[in-house]
């Protein structure tokens, strides 16, 4: 709220529309200058790419988990190293195809439909599988179900209005993982993992 409020102070609306994605960095300019402006983007670069680090190798950690619990499939394609290094060029390479063929906010929206379906799907587990085994409280897991669904129902009417082609291609990726995950776990057993 601290940079909105800093932002909308220094800018006047039609100065934040013009800005779009670097309005905290032009609010800058009026209080300190050109030199405000370039410490503001230096600064946005570095918590954009320490961001970016933090998120891939979570990523990769998680992923590499899912492998040794052998909820998803994994391959070497000759490389050395362990499991989670594999995963960890894995996602850089996902990563890179997304900036590739789509922009930021593209990348962006895509990213929102996916958590907060995952979202769902948690909390949807959460009330029907695991309520007593974890404690959960039936109104506070309904209600964030709720929240989360009439958020995603708003967002994709407003994207969709927008860009059609991100929402459809998000629900097909979905429906790809979905049916790959299915194939992949068909006949398991996973009453160890």
């Amino acid at each position: 709220m601290i940079v909105a409020i800093a932002v909308a102070t220094n800018l006047t609306v039609p100065e934040i529309i013009a800005a779009k994605d670097y309005a905290l960095a032009e609010a800058a300019r009026p209080v300190f200058g050109t030199y405000g402006l370039i410490f503001t983007v230096g600064i946005a670069i570095l918590a954009t790419v320490s961001g970016v680090l933090a998120n891939v190798f979570a990523v990769s950690r998680m992923t590499a988990m899912l492998t040794n619990m052998r909820l998803i499939p994994h391959s070497h394609f000759g490389m050395p190293g362990r499991v989670q290094q594999h995963m960890l060029v894995y996602t850089v390479v996902i990563a890179i195809a997304l900036t590739l063929f789509f922009d930021l906010t593209r990348i962006a929206a895509m990213g929102v439909i996916f958590y907060i379906t995952m979202d769902i799907v948690v909390h949807w587990g959460v009330m029907h599988r695991l309520r007593n085994d974890v404690g959960a409280t039936l109104y506070i897991v309904s209600a964030a179900l709720v929240i989360d669904m009439v958020v995603l129902g708003a967002f994709i009417f407003l994207k969709a209005s927008d860009d059609i082609f991100v929402v459809v291609l998000t629900f097909a990726a979905m429906l790809f993982i979905l049916g790959g995950e299915h194939f992949f776990l068909k006949g398991k057993d996973l009453s160890d993992t």
